[in-house]
């Protein structure tokens, strides 16, 4: 496959590759196997196709020899299905601020696992984190299991960086987090233009497992609970909830005057929360292996069972999740998109591109592949909690070319950028300090996701030699990375898992 950079692109490749001291004269001959490296043009592309040379640039002055891969979105996934592929440079994010969103894929029990690595001490203290009793012992397990995988290296991690987002007058009320959840609530604009350069791959909330998707699906969507800014859990759908039976049982009290979008336009009951639930599972949600820990959930993906004794609507404002054995960690799955609630009627095949059913703040009209159209929720629950309107529309557009987005910013076609890596040059100072407007703000968002190595832990030779992974982690500048790639605005990682997630005061 042939990647065509336009002349932005090509001179911020050339401009990296000199900046990182690459020198040909004296680059050592290539000793040791061949690195295939495999990456995905279709997700941040500028940000990949450069990293990805940029390894490839240090790596052979190093004596290791990179053969990049360059593939579409569709056959990357496909071929990390299949384990065909000997190393990628790939993303991983979570959901919520919880270690065990990273740890997750070297569980061997997952259901997707990009390393294929298998190991049972590390699934022992996996599963000992999983189940501890206390947050202490959960972080411990937790800490225990990471420096395993360190060690191991089956990811390399590279580096985790920010969001960094241009603002126009009226839009300062947007809020986005670490976990990028784009919130547009607070925005004072009545009509709204933002862009993703992402592919949308679903808008049904049982499915969307992708950034754009969820970009969009958490405009129109909600879940029992919600993330704040600081990272705890805060009420949503549900206005509180106990854990009881000894940690077996989480029992929530939903939000009175809550009414769905479209065509079920009637009051949220504990009912719809258990059948959407049950319709996640029954559509092979990414997110599926959220509820493996609830009662009934292994008879009722079986077709043993009809539904989930484990999911119980006691009351129509009361529902309840009962548990095979008590785990922290349940109440930071539910903030996945599949865990957000639809009305009961929704079937399994229902059109979800066609109109919203949700009970979010913005009621989609119309999608057509590329801009998804939205109206303010008019019977919005929260809208009486905010100072003003919800904006009067929102459209949210697919620019994959970073020079068509630049292009519609600067003609005020786009209220809200967030800027990719290819556009550093037009709004950031060499020392990455950024140019004051008149005209629009900066915001800077920190991230805890990470971009990485992964080797296909199954597949000879660096999969099966520690050693030869090793000299790869070691032979990289992640320093000369994060300062001359991102001019500072990301962190060298040096751990599969961010440091911040260890923190006791959670």
């Amino acid at each position: 496959m042939t990647i065509l950079l336009s002349n932005r692109r090509l001179f911020l490749v050339c401009l990296v590759l000199l900046s990182v001291g690459c020198s040909r004269n004296t680059q050592p001959p290539s000793t040791g196997p061949q690195l295939s490296l495999m990456y995905n043009t279709e997700e941040q592309a500028t940000e990949k196709t450069v990293t990805a040379q940029v390894i490839q640039s240090q790596l052979k002055e190093k004596g290791i020899s990179v053969t990049l891969e360059p593939v579409t979105n569709a056959v990357f996934y496909d071929r990390i299905a299949k384990a065909d592929y000997q190393a990628a440079l790939a993303l991983w994010y979570v959901d919520y601020d919880d270690p065990e969103g990273f740890l997750t894929d070297f569980y061997s029990k997952a259901g997707f696992r990009m390393a294929k690595y298998s190991n049972p001490t590390y699934d022992d203290l996996y599963e000992r984190g999983l189940f501890a009793k206390t947050e202490k012992e959960k972080l411990q397990r937790f800490h225990e299991a990471t420096a395993l995988v360190d060690r191991q290296l089956p990811w390399i991690p590279l580096y985790s960086n920010s969001e960094l987002f241009v603002l126009r007058k009226g839009t300062e009320g947007f809020v986005s987090n670490a976990y990028q959840y784009y919130d547009y609530r607070g925005v004072q604009k009545s009509d709204l233009r933002v862009a993703t350069d992402v592919e949308v791959q679903s808008l049904d909330p049982a499915l969307a497992y992708d950034l754009a998707s969820k970009h969009i699906v958490t405009q129109s969507y909600e879940g029992l609970i919600a993330l704040a800014p600081d990272g705890q859990l805060v009420p949503m759908l549900a206005t509180d909830w106990r854990i009881v039976r000894d940690g077996n049982q989480i029992d929530f009290h939903l939000r009175a005057g809550v009414h769905f979008q479209g065509k079920w336009n009637h009051a949220l009951t504990a009912s719809d929360v258990k059948s959407s639930f049950e319709r996640m599972l029954r559509v092979n949600s990414p997110y599926a292996y959220i509820f493996d820990q609830v009662e009934g959930v292994p008879a009722f993906k079986e077709k043993k069972a009809k539904e989930v004794s484990g999911f119980v609507a006691s009351a129509p404002g009361v529902f309840s999740i009962r548990l095979s054995r008590p785990f922290p960690t349940m109440m930071e799955w539910l903030l996945a998109p599949a865990a957000y609630i639809v009305p009961r009627e929704t079937s399994d095949k229902f059109d979800f591109t066609k109109e919203s059913v949700g009970t979010g703040p913005f009621v989609l009209k119309s999608w057509d592949g590329v801009q998804a159209r939205f109206d303010a929720n008019g019977n919005y629950w929260a809208q009486a909690q905010q100072s003003h309107p919800l904006p009067r529309t929102l459209s949210l557009r697919v620019m994959k070319d970073v020079n068509t987005q630049f292009a519609a910013f600067r003609q005020g076609e786009l209220d809200i950028l967030n800027i990719p890596l290819a556009l550093f040059n037009e709004f950031l100072e060499a020392d990455g300090s950024v140019r004051p407007s008149s005209e629009y703000s900066y915001r800077e968002v920190k991230l805890n996701n990470l971009k990485f190595i992964t080797f296909n832990m199954q597949k000879a030779p660096y999969g099966r030699d520690e050693a030869l992974r090793r000299r790869v982690s070691e032979s990289l500048n992640r320093s000369a990375m994060v300062k001359q790639l991102f001019k500072g605005r990301a962190r060298e990682a040096t751990s599969i898992v961010p440091p911040e997630m260890f923190r006791t005061n959670r």
